[in-house]
């Protein structure tokens, strides 16, 4: 029995009010050892950290920015085409009983939310102040003929990869991932299914890049006209932190079950567009040997671009302002310099003109100049 949960709402509610809850807990550890895995892998380079990326949304952010000028777009109309997309998601979410946030937004509600950055309002990201939970029951055919589970409630796996992307400033191009192309292409592989044979598809939400990322892979349409979750995403069913894909997962063998011989696409995601897995699921029964089978993608054509520790400048493949109180407060860029070495760089403490003129006009493609402080940062300002 696989379970998660989150109870992040209680403990703001709880915050706000001043209250401190008990969440603390008796067992035996002899008979239930609990496995501490520490903090987990580190998806980012210390330079990131050094300059200020450190929330998941700064990272997303520059990758939205490297999507939005690949394909030619302004902050406008980027902005405007992420609504689109993220608008179908909040009507699944309205009509899913689940969903923390269940209400059916228009592409302008979504746009008019407060501003986060220079690309995101508060109605286009993962929402994690959720309490939530979800659990599947994983075993042999044997073991549900014994428990006495009914077969028509039997749901299989027929594809699965996994594999990890390079950290964000060594990507070759920030706005796709070659990483992902390879896991979706793998677990179809292995599945023997073509997308026009996958009936139902759930593909991690935590921020609009994320999704086109993977449609662009497998050329989903982005315009709602074939749906892309089954729950709602992140931003409207809601965003349990550690634990979103058992939900979308659940809710896959929920409607396999109502549709028999269906077929069913899940992915994920951890970090930066870092950990990424898909999955696909149907109620015909599969004979893989699993135990055999190469789920896990070799990193190995992937070449990283070497991280530069000192530049003293180089041209903008990715940028972010970064917002706050509603207005624009500091911005960070990702960078190359002339032999190919990448770099992340901050405006300096109290530079409001550096962020003021990359809202003014689009900085993508303009040389900065760096000059590196204390504490490891790169202060940059435009050339």
């Amino acid at each position: 029995l696989l379970a998660g949960a989150e109870a992040i709402r209680n403990q703001r509610s709880a915050q706000r009010a001043g209250r401190e809850l008990d969440w603390s807990e008796s067992f035996d550890e002899d008979a239930i050892p609990l496995e501490d895995r520490g903090w987990g892998e580190l998806f980012v380079t210390m330079q990131e950290v050094h300059n200020g990326l450190l929330a998941a949304m700064s990272y997303y952010g520059l990758i939205e920015q490297a999507q939005a000028t690949a394909r030619g777009r302004s902050t406008a109309e980027h902005r405007e085409a992420m609504a689109q997309l993220l608008a179908p998601f909040s009507a699944v979410a309205a009509a899913n009983p689940r969903a923390q946030f269940p209400t059916a937004l228009a592409a302008q509600e979504i746009l008019s939310a407060a501003p986060l950055n220079h690309l995101y309002s508060k109605r286009m990201v993962a929402q994690d102040g959720v309490n939530q939970g979800a659990a599947l029951l994983l075993c042999s055919v044997g073991a549900a003929r014994k428990l006495g589970i009914p077969a028509q409630r039997w749901v299989f796996l027929h594809g699965l990869a996994q594999g990890e992307e390079l950290k964000l400033s060594e990507r070759e191009d920030p706005s796709r991932s070659p990483m992902l192309e390879a896991v979706l292409g793998s677990a179809l592989q292995q599945a023997g299914k073509t997308m026009d044979e996958i009936d139902l598809i759930d593909i991690y939400s935590c921020f609009p890049c994320a999704v086109s990322a993977v449609a662009d892979c497998l050329g989903l349409p982005l315009d709602g006209s074939r749906p892309l979750t089954l729950t709602g995403g992140l931003a409207y069913f809601g965003g349990p932190g550690n634990n979103y894909v058992m939900h979308s997962l659940a809710e896959a063998v929920s409607q396999l079950q109502a549709r028999p011989g269906g077929h069913a696409l899940v992915t994920s995601v951890g970090g930066m567009l870092s950990k990424l897995g898909a999955g696909i699921y149907s109620t015909e029964p599969c004979r893989t040997d699993w135990a055999a089978a190469e789920t896990t993608i070799s990193p190995h054509f992937l070449a990283p671009r070497p991280v530069v520790e000192a530049p003293e400048g180089g041209r903008i493949i990715s940028y972010l302002v970064n917002y706050h109180g509603g207005a624009a407060a500091q911005a960070n860029v990702l960078a190359e310099t002339e032999t190919g070495g990448r770099f992340v760089a901050t405006t300096a403490p109290g530079d409001g003109q550096t962020p003021a003129a990359m809202l003014a006009a689009d900085p993508a493609g303009r040389l900065v100049t760096v000059s590196v402080a204390e504490g490891g940062a790169l202060h940059f300002q435009l050339a």
